[in-house]
């Protein structure tokens, strides 16, 4: 009730900027791509650092009358059992599914859970199937993480039959489809998937949901069966492929939904020999002015971006000095007050996620996940 208030009350420094309108473009986009299948969004991590209960919310609000256009997806994805409950708390109306490992002790109390969960071990899956809780069972196809092996397969089916186990859907994950040269580690992982199907309803069971998709493998997956997408780091408008991949072009209609904006605090000039932030590792060599923004290695700049354009010296742990005489900030004649994107939702924009995964070595994936909780996310 406090941090609403306060929340509420003061102006914030820095902000995370959330499109409703890009994410439900997204959304729409693979209803169009893949229009057997039910495309569920994949909120763990903090929506990929989008915030959780915020997009949940923007889908939830999503009618759900099958007569219109867009409606409600049939599941929202979350890693944990502790996601799922931030979503019950915040009155999410669409259905859960706990795809992450669940301690089974937390599964021992009284309470019904009125989630989906995805089980990988029986120990797990005897508890829940006592309480009559819809599982989706994981097969390991080949990225060797969790799940049922095909070896293990037919003993656990048995198993899960003595249970008497609700089983609502099965489903596997693929382990290379963001590689455009990895079509036959894919099409295994195919083909074991549909075996595994083929020996789960042997066995008596039919689960509703098939789904084995993430943002990558959405568009590869060559299995009839698959009636269910589970769609990631590509809702938020960030396509997962490499530029040489052939489907790149079909994810081109994405439209990036996060923008991330600090404010320039203070501005000062230094003179030719002057050395800031920790380290000295950049001294200046003519006289010019920075700019200092309270956004740093906590609030969601790498370290590694460390004296790289627009950046000087080594990034802090909540703030960084930036570069005002640096061609893409010159014009802006940046003043205390004014406001600093530090990551632009414009895909060609130097300062992308996609361009500054880049110069930091690393994955879209990380920098959107590591943009810090405590910044006030608002959908635009």
């Amino acid at each position: 009730m406090l941090l609403g208030k306060l929340r509420k009350k003061y102006k914030t420094l820095n902000e995370v900027l959330i499109s409703a309108s890009a994410l439900r473009h997204n959304l729409q986009l693979y209803r169009d791509l893949l229009p057997g299948q039910a495309i569920c969004p994949v909120l763990k991590s903090n929506a990929y650092g989008h915030g959780l209960t915020l997009a949940a919310k923007i889908f939830d609000e999503l009618p759900s009358n099958s007569g219109e256009k867009q409606t409600r997806p049939e599941f929202l994805i979350v890693d944990s059992l502790y996601e799922a409950y931030k979503l019950k708390e915040a009155k999410i109306q669409t259905p859960i599914l706990i795809l992450g490992y669940t301690l089974p002790e937390n599964l021992k109390n009284k309470r019904h859970f009125p989630f989906h969960f995805a089980v990988s071990d029986l120990e797990s899956a005897k508890i829940l199937a006592a309480k009559k809780t819809a599982l989706h069972l994981e097969i390991d196809t080949g990225m060797s993480r969790s799940g049922f092996t095909l070896e293990e397969l037919p003993e656990a089916l048995t198993a899960l039959q003595k249970m008497g186990a609700n089983i609502s859907g099965i489903f596997t994950h693929f382990a290379d489809a963001d590689n455009p040269n990895s079509k036959a580690k894919t099409d295994k992982q195919c083909q074991l998937f549909q075996e595994a199907i083929h020996l789960t309803k042997e066995a008596g069971f039919q689960p509703k949901w098939m789904h084995a998709s993430n943002s990558a493998g959405a568009l590869k997956a060559r299995i009839p069966e698959l009636n269910m997408a589970r769609v990631g780091i590509s809702l938020y408008g960030l396509s997962p492929l490499q530029e040489t991949d052939p489907q790149t072009e079909i994810l081109a209609k994405l439209k990036p939904v996060m923008e991330v904006t600090s404010t320039i605090i203070e501005k000062r000039k230094i003179k030719a020999g002057q050395s800031v932030s920790y380290n000295c590792t950049f001294t200046a060599e003519k006289d010019m002015e920075i700019g200092i923004i309270p956004f740093g290695y906590y609030e969601g700049i790498p370290r590694s971006l460390s004296s790289l354009p627009p950046f000087l010296g080594r990034i802090c742990m909540n703030h960084a000095i930036i570069d005002l005489t640096d061609p893409s900030l010159q014009a802006l004649d940046l003043n205390p007050g004014d406001k600093f994107t530090v990551y632009s939702s414009d895909p060609a924009a130097p300062n992308s996620f996609h361009n500054m995964a880049k110069l930091a070595g690393t994955i879209t994936y990380e920098l959107t996940t590591k943009i810090s909780e405590s910044i006030r996310r608002r959908a635009v």
